[in-house]
C-alpha cells in the first residue's frame, strides 16, 4: 500500500512539473506558426484592365484575401562616404495595399496612398506584412507570455500596446491592422477586415489568479485591500528584479487603461462637487472624468504652440504650459469645476506649476519661472496668482540655486530641521537638494524625463535648438516626523537613445537618512516609462505608458493607470 502511495506522489509531481513546460512548449509552437504565416512576402505591382492594381502573386503562393501589403519606391542609393561603396538603397513606402480577391497566379488589391497622391506604376515592389500597424488583444488577460513570443518572432510588424479586452466588448478589427485576439481557447488573426487564421484550444500561459477586467477609459477606484500580485497587470512586467533596492512591493491594483500615451495625470474634487475626478492630458486635450463614471468633461486647446506639460493646484486650478516657436512661454491658467473647464488667463510669459511646497504635501502656492530659451536653467523664480480681472500678479521670489529647474522640483522640509529644502533635477539630469542655498546631496545616476521639447533662440537664429526635459512631478508624504518623496524613475541607457523614451520604467523614494538623503527603488519595473503619479484619500496612482511613447505628435501607446496604498509605501520603509 505504502509502494502504491508512493508511486502516485512521484506521478503527481512529474505531472506538475511538465505540465507548465508543456503548456509554454505548445505556446511557442502557436508563435512559430503565427510567425511562419505573416511572414514577409515580395511580389511585384502589375497594371490590370480599367486602372486596376495587381499583384503577381495568387493561390500558387497561398495568398489570401486581406492580406495586407506595404508599396515602396526604390528611394535614393545610399553611399559609404567613408570608402564610396553603394551600400543598398532605402526604399520609401508609398502606400499600404489589401488583397481583395485571389485567383490562381495574381491578386488583386486596393491602394491607400499614405499621402495625398502617390503614383503606383508597374514594377513597385509590394512586400506583405512589413510595417503594417499590429494589435495583440487579450481576453481575460491569459495570453501575455504568447504575445511576447509572436511580437518577438515578427519585429517587421508596426507593433501597437498590448490591449487586454473583455469577451464582450471585442472592438470592430481596422482594415488597415493585423489584429491579433488571443482567448482561452482560440486565437484568431483578423487582416484587413478579413480573418485569416483561426488557432483552436490555445493553451493558457499563465498559471495564477486572474485579474479583474478593466474597461478602457472608465477610472474605478475601490476602497477594498488588493490581493492582487504583480504579473496579473496589464503595464507590470512579469519578471520584477531588484537592482539594489531593497523595498519590496506588491499590492498593485489595475484601475484602468487609456488608449493614447498621456503626459500629466492628477486627482481633484472639484467646486460643486463631492466627486474625485480623474484629470489628465495628453497632446492638446485635457480630459476629466469623474471616478464613479457619472461625468466627463473636455477642454482642447487650439491654439498655435506644443502644450508641454499639466500641473494641477488648489480651487480647481489647472496650468497648461504652452511654448510658441519665436514667441517662447504662452502658458495659461484654467479652472475646472462641476460645470466643466474655464479659461482665467492666458499669454502668460512662465513656465508655471502648482509645486507641493508644504510638509504636508498640499499644492498651496502658483510658481513661476521665467522662461529664457538663453539660459532657462537658473531664471527667476516668483510666487504668481491672480489678480481681480484674473491677470497674472507676482507676489514674492522665490530664493533657489544656481541652475534650478522648476520642473519636478519640491520646495518640503524632508529631514524636519524646520528648513525648506529646494529638490530639483539639474542640466545634468541629476536629483539634487540644497539647503540654504548648500547642496547636501545629489543622486549617483541620471534620471531620464518625461517628455523633451526642442527650444528656439528668441535672440540669435544661428543658435540651434536646446532640448529642455520636462519632469515628472514627485508626490510627498509623511511618515515617522519626515517627508518623503515618491519619484518617477525610468530606466537610461541605449535603448532610450535610440527610441526616444526608456523602454521600462521604475519608482524610487527619497528618503531623509541619519542626516543625509537616499534613493531606494521600489522592485517593480513596468512594461513603459512611468509618465506620471499623484496621490488621493492615501492612495498613490501611477500612469505608465506602453507602446510608442511619443511618436510625432500624441503617439500610439496605451495608459495603464494602477494604484497602490499609501501604507504599503510606509510598511516597506521599516
Amino acid at each position: 500500500m505504502n509502494y502504491l502511495l508512493t508511486r502516485i506522489i512521484l506521478l503527481s509531481f512529474i505531472l506538475l512539473f511538465f505540465l507548465p513546460l508543456n503548456c509554454f512548449s505548445a505556446a511557442t509552437a502557436t508563435a512559430d506558426k503565427i510567425a511562419k504565416d505573416l511572414a514577409i512576402l515580395e511580389a511585384t505591382v502589375i497594371k490590370g484592365a480599367d486602372g486596376r492594381y495587381l499583384l503577381n502573386m495568387g493561390a500558387d503562393k497561398n495568398i489570401k484575401k486581406g492580406s495586407l501589403w506595404t508599396l515602396y519606391s526604390k528611394g535614393e542609393q545610399i553611399i559609404d562616404p567613408n570608402t564610396g561603396k553603394k551600400l543598398g538603397e532605402l526604399p520609401v513606402p508609398l502606400a499600404v495595399c489589401k488583397v481583395m480577391r485571389v485567383e490562381k497566379y495574381f491578386s488583386e488589391i486596393t491602394v491607400k496612398c499614405f499621402k495625398k497622391k502617390c503614383d503606383i506604376q508597374p514594377g513597385v515592389k509590394a512586400k506583405r506584412f512589413r510595417e503594417i500597424k499590429a494589435r495583440f488583444q487579450d481576453v481575460d488577460g491569459t495570453s501575455f507570455h504568447l504575445y511576447e513570443l509572436i511580437r518577438a518572432r515578427l519585429p517587421s510588424l508596426d507593433w501597437q500596446a498590448y490591449q487586454r479586452i473583455e469577451t464582450t466588448h471585442r472592438p470592430i478589427p481596422s482594415p488597415d491592422e493585423i489584429v491579433i485576439v488571443a482567448d482561452k481557447k482560440n486565437l484568431t488573426i483578423w487582416s484587413g477586415g478579413e480573418i485569416l487564421t483561426v488557432y483552436e484550444e490555445l493553451p493558457s500561459v499563465i498559471f495564477s489568479s486572474q485579474a479583474p477586467t478593466i474597461k478602457p477609459g472608465l477610472p474605478v477606484t475601490e476602497k477594498k485591500e488588493s490581493t492582487l500580485t504583480q504579473k496579473n497587470i496589464p503595464g507590470l512586467s512579469k519578471l520584477t528584479p531588484g537592482l539594489s533596492t531593497t523595498l519590496e512591493i506588491k499590492n498593485y491594483t489595475a484601475v484602468a487603461d487609456i488608449d493614447h500615451p498621456v503626459v500629466s495625470m492628477g486627482i481633484m474634487v472639484p467646486d460643486g462637487s463631492d466627486i474625485p475626478y480623474f484629470i489628465y492630458f495628453y497632446n492638446k486635450t485635457v480630459d476629466a472624468r469623474a471616478v464613479d463614471g457619472s461625468e466627463k468633461y473636455q477642454y482642447d486647446y487650439k491654439g498655435f504652440g506644443d502644450v508641454v506639460n499639466m500641473s494641477l493646484g488648489h480651487n480647481g486650478l489647472i496650468a497648461l504650459n504652452i511654448y510658441v516657436q519665436d514667441e517662447g512661454m504662452k502658458s495659461r491658467v484654467l479652472r475646472f469645476s462641476s460645470r466643466g473647464f474655464t479659461v482665467l488667463s492666458k499669454g502668460i510669459d512662465y513656465f508655471i506649476k502648482f509645486p507641493a511646497i508644504c510638509e504636508n504635501g498640499i499644492k498651496s502656492s502658483f510658481v513661476g519661472q521665467n522662461f529664457d530659451p538663453e539660459d532657462f536653467f537658473g531664471s527667476g523664480i516668483f510666487r504668481l496668482g491672480l489678480d481681480d480681472s484674473n491677470g497674472i500678479k507676482q507676489y514674492g521670489i522665490i530664493n533657489v540655486p544656481s541652475g534650478f529647474n522648476l520642473s519636478g522640483s519640491i520646495f518640503a522640509d524632508l529631514n524636519g530641521n524646520g528648513i525648506a529644502e529646494s529638490v530639483f533635477y539639474n542640466a545634468g539630469g541629476k536629483l539634487v537638494i540644497y539647503e540654504d542655498d548648500k547642496q547636501k546631496w545629489e543622486s549617483s545616476s541620471q534620471f531620464v524625463p518625461a517628455k523633451s521639447i526642442l527650444i528656439d533662440s528668441l535672440m540669435n537664429e544661428t543658435n540651434a535648438p536646446k532640448d529642455l526635459p520636462l519632469w515628472s512631478q514627485p508626490v510627498l508624504f509623511q511618515f515617522d516626523n519626515n517627508v518623503f518623496a515618491v519619484i518617477p524613475a525610468n530606466d537610461s541607457g541605449f535603448f532610450r537613445t535610440i527610441i526616444g523614451s526608456p523602454p521600462n520604467g521604475r519608482l524610487g523614494i527619497l528618503c531623509p537618512y541619519n542626516g543625509t538623503y537616499t534613493f531606494r527603488l521600489l522592485d517593480t519595473r513596468f512594461q513603459g516609462p512611468v509618465q506620471s503619479v499623484c496621490m488621493y484619500d492615501n492612495i498613490l496612482y501611477i500612469a505608465v505608458v506602453e507602446g510608442n511613447v511619443f511618436d510625432g505628435i500624441s503617439g500610439t501607446g496605451t495608459t495603464h493607470v494602477l494604484s497602490l496604498p499609501v501604507k504599503d509605501l510606509k510598511e516597506s520603509l521599516k
